[in-house]
């Protein structure tokens, strides 16, 4: 059994308050947005308004500028606003991922809950900061993407604990888009702020300069290079004891670390991950950590090939052109989970909110 897998396409330019109004109106369109105003918002516990506002305005103001118009576009208090769609929420079940760096491409595949998933694709041109096109977590965040310098970066969960006050994963990925044109640029930013949770941030540039920042709240640490990989464990000895157990993201760096040397072209890269008998293409959506999307970047050419789902027939975006005025020349992104040999399962099975806020809770000493 297969299911038909879309993911909607939304362009929004013009200041951060426009693209907020701009993304508000484009995600009630979308699938979610529709049942968007039957939905009740979510407090978090502790959620305070003035501490969302200083974190935001201190390391990403035009995000608080972006929600003020997502709240005005959604009809929703601001309050609402930041809650859902901000730093406010630390709690995030596993995700997979995994990412490969050669000396000219950025390779990426995103493991995830389809039903939590965003199902969005936004390419924005804010003023001020950087345009970029990238997958959205709770409309302001990313999990992956490229910006107009071709800096690529994307996030890999690698344990619930230690939670420590400090920025979400989701929020930091948005950050390196908005605000780095370098590799360097984006390592500085990462290894300077303050950490909620224990992530890795695969990073590569248009000159081919690659890294890894594995960051914990309570220590960051860089591999760089030109040809790396990445899965959902921390690789430097001294960041192993914050681990958990994951054989699979061990099981899924070998094949990625041969790929990174081996100068394929970006449609055999697209294939070697988005194959569905690839060993990095993950079937495990019952869990909650199936693939939804790959893509393969050029950053130097600012191009991607884009899939959802497995065994896609990928698009090919020029971010260069879109940046100059062009339209992506696509509303949806159409795909299928589950082949004839690896049936789709849609019974999900993944951590409740409860269960998520007791390991927060525990890991915090509350």
């Amino acid at each position: 059994m297969t299911k038909p897998w879309n993911v909607d396409v939304l362009q929004c330019r013009g200041s951060s308050y426009d693209v907020g109004i701009l993304l508000a109106e484009g995600f009630l369109k979308t699938t979610r947005g529709f049942t968007f105003h039957r939905r009740k918002g979510y407090r978090p516990f502790g959620f305070i308004l003035k501490d969302a506002q200083a974190a935001l305005c201190t390391y990403a103001p035009n995000i608080w500028e972006e929600l003020h118009g997502l709240a005005d576009g959604l009809k929703i208090p601001l309050e609402r606003a930041v809650a859902e769609y901000s730093n406010a929420r630390l709690l995030f079940p596993k995700r997979g991922c995994s990412s490969v760096m050669t000396k000219a491409l950025y390779g990426r595949n995103y493991d995830y809950s389809p039903r939590r998933y965003d199902r969005i694709l936004l390419a924005i041109q804010p003023n001020g900061v950087h345009a970029s096109l990238g997958f959205s977590d709770r409309l302001t965040g990313r999990v992956d993407g490229m910006n107009e310098h071709g800096v690529c970066v994307g996030l890999h969960f690698v344990n619930f604990k230690p939670v420590r006050p400090g920025l979400v994963c989701i929020l930091i990925v948005r950050m390196v888009l908005d605000q780095c044109a370098t590799t360097r640029e984006a390592v500085r930013l990462l290894t300077r702020i303050p950490h909620g949770q224990p992530f890795n941030y695969s990073i590569l540039d248009a000159t081919g300069a690659a890294a890894v920042v594995e960051a914990s709240p309570l220590a960051t640490s860089v591999r760089d290079g030109r040809q790396l990989a990445c899965t959902n464990h921390f690789q430097i000895a001294a960041l192993g004891r914050y681990n958990r157990r994951n054989a699979g993201s061990h099981r899924r760096l070998p094949p990625l670390e041969t790929w990174s040397r081996a100068e394929l072209s970006p449609e055999k890269l697209f294939i070697a991950l988005n194959h569905a008998g690839s060993p990095v293409f993950d079937h495990a959506y019952r869990s909650g950590s199936g693939t939804l999307h790959t893509f393969v970047c050029e950053p130097a050419e600012r191009t991607m090939l884009i899939g959802v789902g497995g065994d896609a027939s990928p698009q090919s975006i020029c971010l260069a052109n879109w940046t100059r005025g062009t339209s992506l020349g696509l509303s949806k992104l159409e795909g299928q989970l589950g082949t004839l040999d690896r049936p789709f399962d849609p019974t999900i099975r993944i951590p409740s909110k409860k269960t998520l806020a007791r390991i927060s809770n525990s890991a915090a000493g509350k």
